[in-house]
Formats: structure tokens, C-alpha cells, sequence
């Protein structure tokens, strides 16, 4: 197990996944984190922020975020949860001869308890293939309460710029936009050009979104599973220099396409497992 696991950034642990066909995928130990994909032939998919932090502790910006047990401010707990910023394990039953999927293993400890008082054993699964990306997060009460959480893979997307960029799928499908207060509304257009600050969160999203991003030449389709809600984000650039890890142009170079529960929170009894997959490909 240990000889897959490689020296990042500052010396933190992540590992390196490779396919035969050329593709690679990274991901740091330190909040389940995928911090890199290139598929097959092509170049880096996902946006990672200029000045990304790489602590022990410390959420990292861009990406693929594990959001767990809350999304953003939504309950009691910090933003987004603790899973982004808590040390995975590699899971023992993963087997290391395999250079394309690795599984990652989060259980509840007394630091967890102090902030949610639950048991659960979280699991994420990344399985690279010649030219998609899956990321699939597991949850199981293995305690004697029931509990409820809500959850998102809060993927960053790389674009050559988000004025060129195009977004389909979401036609017809109603929102609550929180740049407008909360308020509900329904998406009448036909694609979806950002041009403007927006946070919207998707009720009963559609499980294939596709983004074109026209300065690379390039697809991406976003295709959920077990997740009923979507978030597109970009703070634009009077709210960009608030994140931490990000620089003043950066959200001209990303747009955030989560797949995400929200609407209504994940309800588990002991014993009793979710799961939400994300496949991530190029076409």
C-alpha cells in the first residue's frame, strides 16, 4: 500500500493514478482531495487556484472538494463540513497493483465527535479511465443514531475563459439563486453563458451536464449519480479576492459544476449506506 503513495506539494501525501493510455489523475490524502486529471491526450481539466494552499488541516482550493456532512452554511457546522480538511487513509482492501482506482477511507474520531456527534464511515473512490473520471463518495451510519447530512463533489472545471465557455443540460429546471437572496426560479434559457457573479443551486438537476469550453476546443460532460441537485458557481471578479487560494483573474479560468444533495438532506439509520458517483469525461 505504502508504494503508492507519493510526496506532493509541501510534502503532503497524495497518490498518483496512470493509464496505460497516457491519462493520470492525483489525489491528496488531506480531504480526499483530486487535484489533477489529464485524460488521455489532452490537457488538465480541472482548475486549481494560483495560490492553493497545501497544509495539513487546511481546505485545498480547486479541484474536486469532498463536502461532508454539511454543504456550505446550511447547519452548525464549519463551512462545508470536515471532510475537506481531514486526512484520508488508503483503504486496506484497495489493492495496490492497480494504478487506475484507489479507494480512500474516513471514519469518525473524537475530533469529528466534537463537531458531529455521529459514527459513520465515509469511503471515496476515484477510477480513472482512458478519458473519464469517476469520483464516487460512500456513507454508512455505523452507529446506533440516526443521522441526516447533505453532501457535494464541489468539482472546479478548467476553462480557457468563462466568456467563452457554454453550459447545456439545464434547460427548464428550476434554481435557488443565492446571489438574488434565495429566491426560486426557473432556467428558461437555452445554454447557459455566465457573464456575471452566479451561485445557483439546481433542485432535481439533470443527471448530464455538459460544459463547452471554446478557447481549449473541448467538452466536458458531467454526469451524476445518486446526487438529485447541482450547483453551478463562480464568485467573478468583485468576490474573487474574498477565497482564499484564489487571485484576482482566476474566475475567468473556472467554472464550478458540483453534483450535490441539498434540497433535501441524506437521512440514514445504523447500518444504512448512501453513495453519489460523478463521472467526469471528454468528448
Amino acid at each position: 500500500m505504502t508504494t503508492r503513495i507519493e510526496s506532493g506539494k509541501n510534502g503532503m501525501p497524495k497518490v498518483v493514478l496512470s493509464h496505460p493510455s497516457g491519462g493520470s489523475a492525483e489525489i491528496y490524502l488531506n480531504g480526499a482531495h483530486t487535484t489533477s486529471w489529464v485524460p488521455a491526450g489532452g490537457a488538465e481539466v480541472l482548475f486549481m487556484g494560483k495560490t492553493a494552499a497545501f497544509a495539513p488541516g487546511d481546505p485545498i482550493r480547486g479541484g474536486i472538494p469532498v463536502v461532508f456532512p454539511q454543504f456550505a452554511n446550511t447547519g452548525p457546522l464549519p463551512q462545508h463540513g470536515f471532510a475537506r480538511k481531514t486526512e484520508w487513509k488508503v483503504a486496506e482492501d484497495d489493492e495496490a497493483s492497480d494504478q487506475m482506482k484507489v479507494k480512500l477511507l474516513l471514519q469518525d474520531d473524537h475530533k469529528t465527535r466534537e463537531l458531529w456527534d455521529y459514527r459513520f464511515r465515509t469511503a471515496l473512490s476515484v477510477s480513472l479511465g482512458e478519458k473519464s473520471l469517476e469520483v464516487k463518495l460512500e456513507v454508512t451510519n455505523i452507529g446506533e443514531d440516526h443521522f441526516a447530512f447533505t453532501a457535494a463533489l464541489h468539482t472546479y472545471l478548467a476553462v480557457a475563459d468563462i466568456r467563452e465557455t457554454v453550459l447545456r443540460g439545464l434547460t427548464g429546471k428550476w434554481y435557488v439563486d443565492k446571489t438574488q437572496g434565495g429566491i426560486e426560479a426557473k432556467d428558461e434559457a437555452k445554454k447557459l453563458v455566465v457573464a456575471d457573479e452566479i451561485d445557483r443551486v439546481y433542485l432535481g438537476a439533470p443527471k448530464k451536464i455538459e460544459v463547452e469550453d471554446r478557447g481549449n476546443s473541448r467538452r466536458v460532460e458531467v454526469r451524476a449519480a445518486g446526487f438529485k441537485d447541482a450547483v453551478i458557481w463562480n464568485p467573478w471578479a468583485e468576490k474573487v479576492t474574498g477565497f482564499t487560494g484564489l487571485d484576482n483573474d482566476d474566475y475567468a479560468k473556472m467554472i464550478c459544476v458540483e453534483s450535490a444533495q441539498i434540497g433535501s438532506s441524506v437521512k440514514l439509520k445504523p447500518n444504512a449506506s448512501w453513495s453519489g458517483s460523478q463521472t467526469l469525461s471528454v468528448l
